[in-house]
């Protein structure tokens, strides 16, 4: 089946946003023709009888998602721009949402797919391994020497949407036992070290911990290393100073986060309830800057802020909804539960999924953690 295909290849496209054209005034990227084409795919397949199935699969995510779709899109109507708003949440919203209706529809098991996401991963490293030795093709400011602090960036244009495209899937890769899934986490580790993201060495370090210290054949080993580890670096001021200056966010990176979370707050409580609209951050911050010498950016690197912000505070309650069910429907234990706390984690410092691929990803990890086997439709 078509639709089956294309969703299974589908990890293969999401990079493909980068792709930018137009057809006719209307602009798009190659990623939304690959869903239209997988849209289009289904209906052809299922005829309009797919659409209810599609909306039954949802089970207990039904109103969760209906309640996000309905919420972000009075969100579109609130921004100062609504055309460009309603582009905003048809990548971020309705396009992921179908992807994940149709996952839980369509897809019998989810093995091809995972095989499929943990091969991009391995693909974009190998990118990200040779742009850092060679230093080509990685854009300004961080195409710089490696000894003065060269970032990989893959084929995305900043080096923090590597580490957030491949954390999640190293996460869930660590409960994968099988050679491909340790390739991949392994492939995670060193993308987000060759982008220097502290956000995503953090969320990806944790989860692994996590993971490892549920092992009984690794806790002692694993419990002890960190008993000796955390003395070593509170005796030695040349290791935990710098570790400190991150964690406390004296460094520039976490002192313009700050000042852009104190500055944020102080707008949402003007605008607490409606927010500033789908892609409406940036004007309606402005005026709130506080802070001279650092610009306005898309959105406030906190994935709570620009949720409210983006969306509304009863957006920000769609997506909190979300994340419950999520834990919930799958009886979740902790090991199939670390691509979340990744996710989360790297909210605190970025915004995992206001991105076309990130969006989708997003949508595809909650597939795979909550997933049954079942036969499919047709």
């Amino acid at each position: 089946m078509i639709t089956r295909r294309l969703l299974s290849e589908l990890p293969f496209a999401l990079p493909l946003y980068l792709l930018r054209l137009k057809i006719g005034p209307l602009p798009t990227t190659a990623l939304e023709l690959y869903l239209l084409i997988l849209f289009a795919a289904f209906l052809n397949e299922y005829r309009l009888i797919g659409l209810r199935e599609a909306w039954c699969a949802l089970e207990r995510f039904r109103w969760p998602v209906f309640a996000w779709v309905a919420t972000t899109l009075l969100a579109v109507f609130i921004a100062q721009n609504p055309i460009a708003g309603l582009g905003l949440w048809r990548a971020y919203v309705l396009e992921p949402v179908l992807v994940f209706s149709l996952l839980r529809l369509v897809l019998p098991s989810p093995s091809l797919l995972i095989r499929n996401l943990f091969c991009v991963v391995i693909g974009v490293t190998i990118w990200a391994v040779i742009q850092y030795v060679t230093g080509y093709g990685i854009p300004h400011p961080w195409n710089v020497p490696i000894e003065l602090g060269r970032r990989a960036t893959g084929p995305f244009p900043y080096p923090n949407a590597l580490a957030l495209f491949v954390a999640p899937i190293g996460a869930y890769a660590l409960s994968q036992k099988h050679t491909l899934g340790i390739v991949t986490i392994v492939a995670a580790f060193l993308s987000v070290l060759l982008a220097r993201s502290e956000g995503g060495l953090i969320a990806l370090g944790s989860a692994t911990w996590i993971f490892l210290v549920l092992q009984p054949r690794f806790r002692r080993l694993i419990l002890t290393f960190t008993v000796l580890a955390a003395i070593l670096v509170a005796i030695i001021p040349v290791i935990h100073k710098p570790i400190v200056r991150e964690l406390t966010f004296q460094g520039w990176s976490g002192k313009v986060r700050i000042y852009m979370w104190r500055d944020t707050i102080t707008m949402l409580k003007d605008h607490w309830f409606l927010g500033a609209g789908f892609g409406g951050y940036p004007t309606v911050f402005k005026p709130y800057q506080r802070t001279h010498g650092i610009e306005v950016f898309q959105y406030p690197h906190n994935l709570v802020l620009t949720l409210w912000s983006e969306t509304g505070l009863l957006g920000l309650l769609a997506f909190i909804w979300i994340l419950i069910i999520w834990f919930r429907v799958g009886r979740m234990s902790i090991i199939t539960a670390l691509p979340l706390l990744t996710i989360l984690i790297q909210g605190l410092v970025d915004v995992p999924y206001f991105k076309n691929d990130l969006a989708i990803l997003f949508w595809m990890l909650v597939w795979l953690t909550t997933t049954r086997t079942q036969k499919p439709m047709g």
